[in-house]
């Protein structure tokens, strides 16, 4: 396994491992690159004085499929929507699985959750409307999106609660937004299940986001990569937001050529013929050919819920890969959970142009008077970037 991009905690820092060598390969890896330490603030509503905040949701079908618990995802919507300027927020992002099941008539049983599929998308979508129009939404769907249960086809409602203009930061329907454009999903309707985006951020960085469906389709991957290769997008910082990508052994799905391991998307309907692509698939076939890639973002693994790696991408410069699912948190994925406790992710570009800091927050913890920070080294870390 190639070695990971540094990182550096509260504990390294203290411990003065303040600059770690970038060790990847040759190249435009930003050897020996300094990294500021990783804070956490102590009153999470003061927020940060500079920067630029990514807000990441993990896959969010346990707090939907419960009548208990949807309060919780909105709960976490709201933090983000009272703390937009306090924390620079510029764009929210989720990473799929919206729902557990995509339609249902009923709650799905035992361990499945109280909550018709109706109900369960209306949840998702009272949540996110708080954001819509405030901030640009960027969404991946995930397998439990697709289908009746779980990706028995390519059916899915997600474009019935969060279709082409729910959002006028993306798409104002004059032209203006973040919205670049759209590819067809499996049934030729161009929609938000494939699309890029472009943000501008402060110092000069551009930012192309690429969102794919659940275990992309050979069509979607390619309009992907010819869009990526257009010389328009040449200098922007590429990101990747898809549902299935990086396992919580920190190794690409199916890296070790195993496409039937439960939860690869080759072992799913909609991938029965082939027509998909897990993680390895997609850094082959798209993040590794793009230069412009310099980050990957996914849930849907559980175990561990997090697993992070770095890789040089053909051109020598760094892809960081990262994993946050929190699904499982909070007493479980079944009646006893609360769906998450509440995890989310705040993603920092640093005013110096060349760090990213990534911290686990939690409304939830905070609300409940305990620490709101996840301060493991797998849960916050800061990374280099390459700069602008």
């Amino acid at each position: 396994m190639p070695k990971s991009a540094p990182f550096l905690t509260r504990r390294q820092f203290s411990a003065g491992l303040a600059s770690l060598p970038l060790s990847l390969a040759a190249g435009s890896l930003l050897q020996g690159a300094e990294l500021r330490p990783l804070d956490f603030p102590q009153d999470p509503a003061a927020g940060i004085r500079e920067g630029w905040t990514i807000a990441l949701f993990p896959d969010t079908q346990n707090y939907a499929k419960y009548a208990k618990n949807q309060a919780h995802f909105d709960r976490m919507c709201r933090w983000v929507e009272e703390h937009l300027d306090a924390w620079r927020i510029g764009l929210v992002m989720h990473e799929g699985d919206f729902v557990e099941q995509n339609n249902i008539a009923e709650g799905g049983g035992r361990g499945f959750g109280d909550q018709n599929s109706e109900s369960q998308w209306t949840s998702a979508k009272r949540a996110l409307r708080r954001l819509e129009d405030k901030v640009p939404t960027i969404y991946a769907t995930g397998n439990h999106d697709y289908g009746q249960r779980i990706a028995e086809s390519r059916e899915t409602q997600f474009n019935d609660y969060f279709p082409l203009g729910g959002n006028k930061l993306i798409s104002d329907g004059q032209g203006g937004g973040a919205l670049i454009e759209m590819s067809e999903n499996a049934f030729g309707q161009k929609t938000l299940e494939n699309a890029a985006y472009e943000l501008k951020l402060p110092g000069g960085r551009k930012l192309l986001v690429v969102s794919l469906e659940w275990g992309p389709r050979r069509e979607s991957v390619a309009w992907a990569k010819q869009l990526v290769e257009r010389p328009e997008y040449a200098d922007h910082t590429g990101i990747l937001l898809v549902h299935d990508f990086l396992t919580p052994q920190s190794i690409r799905d199916g890296q070790d050529g195993n496409r039937k391991r439960p939860g690869n998307p080759h072992t799913y309907q909609t991938g029965k013929e082939g027509n998909t692509h897990d993680g390895e698939d997609l850094w082959q076939a798209l993040v590794r050919e793009a230069p412009q890639f310099q980050m990957v973002l996914n849930g849907h693994e559980m175990g561990k819920h997090v697993g992070r790696r770095t890789d040089p991408n053909k051109s020598g410069d760094a892809v960081h890969q990262m994993l946050f699912n929190a699904q499982g948190l909070g007493g479980g994925s079944d009646e006893r959970g609360n769906g998450g406790d509440g995890w989310l992710r705040l993603l920092t570009f640093e005013p110096d142009g060349v760090t990213l800091t990534v911290r686990t927050f939690s409304p939830l913890k905070l609300d409940a008077g305990v620490s709101p920070w996840w301060q493991h080294d797998d849960w916050s870390f800061v990374l280099p970037l390459k700069p602008v």
